[in-house]
């Protein structure tokens, strides 16, 4: 029995419910604690009944020192399985063999690498099931986790489990389709129960303080009760939990012979990729003395490595000893340790140059050299993120103060495009941007920039250096790469322009915009001043998405998605969406779910809504993404606001942390006074409506400012109607007219046809809401359409029309229930009671009374309170079997089966 599972049955049982889940469903766990807690030892477990029941496991685990070589984790998983590659397309293994660096070449795409991965692994399950366990994924290479992370969302249908293990203290790894289990320290009696099983001699002054010391942490029970001090003046609560259990794995490596204590360092500073054979070499070059295999055999019977298989390297019984093993050896010693591997490694060995990184005291420009080619290497690899760290580690050995600079540059730059926000910013704060290139001013401002942005949320820092940024632009000479820095410079002015307000952007980009394709010329043209620029924007961007390519939908995929939401027809082109996000890292998919959340208030999805984004936001958090944290966070305020709820508005004022007090960009202040002036409308408050309309868009203006003006046009149209002011709610609709805005988007035909029908005269209402009802799509902007047919509604219980009028108003009730919008839901049931219907609710189903004769109503009020047949008859004075037949008509109008059922159905809707 492993005792660091005990008091982990419900976990156990989480994991036994995912691999039986295998293939039916999504299988994947990924269990999250701290160091210690248990996360290894529950996929030992797993391992164990995995292969109980069949499966076959392959297994990977991430080693810091591998951190920063792109694909080290990829080749844990896939090489055993590399006899397979003939079931591949040529395409695929060609990615699968570049990744792994058997071959040279164009970096792979992202989503053939990962496809080509799924299917090695279906092609490896056809014969038996597969498990893949994936431990300590907080330090597996970043791309390899982007593959990990496509394969764990991808599992349903196959016979494929994932289950992983990360520790939970501030690392960035994938969730998303994935079970977490979340390890908490055990409790007092789970604790004492371990403690008495693995030591039951220990005394009990012995026994309360391990369990004490250890924080209900199983390995530190199990270790610190071997431990060092127990008897003596060792004070445990004087270092942190890590360091405790590092002593007391350090007293086991104290007695290892001087070989086997080698041996186990040099394994400790390499990755799987590396065999025994290796091991051995380095560590005899080391201690300049030979070794072998049995020098390790004290360690496995200390129970510090497993036993040593073949020609693999020794596999740590814990992470932790792994890190003793480091911190307690000196850095002389390290030193020598990482030239020892640099010398038996070959040339083109990317370990190799890393190692001889490690080995440098001081500065080496060649070793730095070497590093930085490596760098270029791991970034045609795709391996940005990685490239990034040999980058930063080149800058320091470097003695040349410009190449420094520029090496930092390059390395924020790649851990920016490598979805690494907080490596990019601590690596542009080293650089000093004095007598930079123009090729590398741009790229520290726009790495600057991305990082103000999406950590501090901050947008000064964009306005103030993206013109420098955009002039130095213009001096470049026309070269192939000069094209795809020019779309993603004037995308992120577009970007900060539409975002902060500061239109002084627009028109420094004007000379370099004219020169970009035609996604990054659309985007602009949606967002500048959209009322004047964008007319047939939603007929531009699918003519667009007809015609690109699968790889310039990749690298247009911002300018494609940021325009779908200007233009309001991101829900029309989710076949699009889905390739891209089947070929995109984490910010793009990030940024997709914005969109999402964006769109889903349009499309009535907005329980869906609120849960993504509440999701995607603590996601963003943890990628240490402010921006997109506080954009999600701020995306739900419609939804809050048509359903009434001011206390939910008030919850997000309060969260927005450096955007509080008027600092928000305009757009987000925009959101905001929008979502207020909804919640107004909602209930009832038509004045405050309409000034915070105003705020955003004054009657018949359509500023550059406000390029989202459609999302509170109806609000602003239906405030100035209820509080008088209809001559500005016409000119508002007549100055959208002849401006062109129905021609940009099917969205803003509709708002504008749906407002002429609010403010149209009384006897064209009808005629009015006719024509707003033919606009292509009308039926996918529930919210909307429904407030249109509340108005329809009441216009025709006006003219008497009350079969009409029921239909409409109970159509709009219906929709108003459905998005749980109190508010309107009690403004539709009030019509339709001033329209002579009274509605009550049998088991969810509304119901109507109307439609019931008044003969038929009595019938049921009698039968609702028990009366018989004959009973009613005679109050009523008609036979029984008439009674009969109209009870026979009263249920299914009214939707019961039963005379029981009847005094719930006749109750008055509260």
């Amino acid at each position: 029995m492993d005792l660091r599972l005990v008091g982990r049955r419900r976990e156990q049982d989480v994991l036994e419910e995912v691999l039986a889940a295998a293939p039916a469903a999504p299988s994947a766990a990924v269990v999250r604690g701290g160091a210690g807690i248990g996360k290894t030892a529950l996929l030992d477990w797993a391992v164990a009944r995995g292969e109980q029941m069949g499966f076959r496991a392959l297994r990977v685990t991430g080693v810091e020192t591998e951190a920063q070589h792109a694909f080290a984790g990829l080749h844990q998983l896939v090489w055993p399985l590399m006899r397979l590659t003939d079931g591949l397309s040529a395409a695929q293994r060609a990615a699968l063999e570049h990744a792994l660096g058997v071959v040279d070449g164009d970096p792979p795409s992202a989503f053939l690498l990962s496809a080509a991965v799924l299917r090695l692994l279906e092609l490896a399950a056809g014969t038996q099931p597969l498990l893949l366990v994936l431990d300590d994924l907080h330090w597996v290479d970043a791309s390899s986790g982007g593959v990990f992370a496509f394969v764990q969302r991808r599992t349903a249908g196959l016979p494929v489990a994932v289950i992983g293990a990360a520790r939970t203290d501030g690392v960035r790894v994938a969730t998303d389709g994935a079970r977490v289990v979340d390890l908490a320290p055990l409790g007092e009696a789970d604790a004492r129960e371990l403690l008495e099983l693995r030591r039951p001699g220990l005394s009990a002054v012995g026994r309360g303080r391990v369990v004490a010391e250890s924080a209900g942490y199983p390995l530190a029970l199990v270790e610190l009760s071997d431990g060092e001090g127990l008897g003596g003046s060792f004070d445990l609560s004087s270092v942190s939990l890590d360091e405790r259990l590092a002593r007391a794995f350090g007293s086991q490596l104290r007695r290892l012979s001087p070989a086997g204590r080698q041996l186990l360092l040099m394994a400790a500073l390499t990755g799987a990729s590396v065999g025994l054979p290796a091991l051995l070499r380095a560590t005899a070059e080391a201690l300049r003395a030979p070794v072998g295999p049995e020098d390790l055999d004290e360690a496995v019977e200390g129970g510090l490595i497993a036993r040593v298989r073949d020609a693999s390297l020794p596999v740590f019984r814990h992470p932790l000893i792994r890190a003793a093993l480091v911190n307690s050896t000196p850095s002389a010693e390290l030193r020598r340790a990482h030239a020892a591997w640099a010398d038996v490694l070959p040339d083109g060995d990317a370990h190799r140059v890393t190692h001889l990184a490690a080995a440098v005291l001081g500065t080496d420009d060649a070793v730095a050299a070497l590093l930085d080619e490596a760098a270029q290497r791991s970034m045609r690899r795709g391996g940005d993120a990685e490239a990034a760290l040999m980058l930063a580690r080149a800058a320091e050995l470097g003695s040349e103060p410009m190449e420094r600079n520029r090496r930092l540059t390059d390395a924020a730059a790649a851990a920016m495009r490598g979805g690494r926000a907080d490596l990019a910013a601590d690596l542009i704060g080293k650089v000093a941007p004095e007598g930079l290139s123009p090729v590398h001013e741009i790229l520290y401002a726009s790495s600057l920039c991305y990082v103000r942005q999406h950590m501090e949320a901050d947008f000064g820092t964009t306005n103030r250096l993206y013109p420098r940024a955009l002039r130095a632009l213009g001096t470049l000479p026309d070269e192939p790469w000069k094209a795809p820095m020019r779309e993603a410079v004037v995308f992120e002015a577009a970007f900060s322009a539409s975002y902060s307000g500061a239109l002084e952007l627009w028109e420094a980009a004007d000379a370099e915009l004219a020169k970009t394709s035609a996604p990054m010329r659309l985007c602009a043209d949606v967002w500048r001043d959209p009322a004047r620029t964008a007319h047939r924007g939603a007929d531009r961007l699918a003519g667009l998405l007809a015609t690109l390519g699968p790889d310039e939908e990749i690298g247009a995929s911002w300018m494609l998605l940021w325009s779908s939401i200007a233009l309001e027809v991101f829900g029309d082109h989710e076949e699009v969406w889905q390739r891209i996000a089947e070929r995109s890292a984490y910010v793009t998919l990030s940024f997709m779910n914005l969109c999402i959340v964006h769109d889903g208030f349009l499309r009535g999805r907005w329980d869906h809504s609120l849960e993504l984004a509440r999701a995607s936001a603590a996601e963003s958090a943890a990628h240490g993404n402010l921006l997109q944290r506080l954009a999600f966070i701020v995306n739900v305020g419609s939804v809050h606001g048509a359903r009434g709820d001011s206390a939910a508005l008030d919850e997000i004022e309060a969260l927005l942390g450096p955007w509080r007090d008027g600092a928000a960009p305009v757009f987000v202040q925009h959101q905001l006074r929008g979502a207020r002036a909804l919640c107004s409308l909602s209930l009832g408050d038509h004045e405050e409506a309409y000034r915070l309309a105003c705020a955003i868009t004054p009657p018949g203006e359509f500023p550059p400012s406000a390029p989202q003006f459609q999302r509170v046009f109806l609000t602003l149209v239906e405030a100035a109607v209820h509080t008088g002011r209809a001559a500005e709610a016409r000119r508002h609709v007549a100055a959208a007219r002849s401006a062109g805005v129905p021609s940009v988007a099917p969205f803003h035909a509709f708002v504008v046809a749906a407002g002429h029908a609010f403010t149209a005269q009384e006897d064209t209402v009808g005629e009015a809401c006719e024509a707003a009802y033919a606009v292509p799509g009308s039926h996918k902007w529930p919210f909307e359409l429904a407030r249109l047919r509340l108005v329809h509604g009441a216009w025709l219980r006006r003219r008497h029309s009350r079969r009409a009028a029921r239909e409409m108003l109970l159509a709009a009730y219906a929709e108003f229930v459905r998005l749980k919008a109190q508010p309107w839901v009690r403004r539709a049931e009030e019509e339709l009671r001033a329209a002579g219907h009274v509605l009550t609710e049998h088991s969810g189903r509304v119901v109507d009374l109307a439609l019931l004769t008044a003969q038929e109503l009595r019938v049921a009020e009698f039968a609702a309170k028990g009366l018989t047949n004959k009973e009613i008859g005679a109050q009523l004075r008609m036979s029984p079997r008439t009674v009969g037949a109209h009870l026979y008509k009263i249920f299914p109008k009214l939707g019961v089966t039963s005379r029981a059922a009847l005094a719930d159905a006749l109750r008055p809707r509260r």
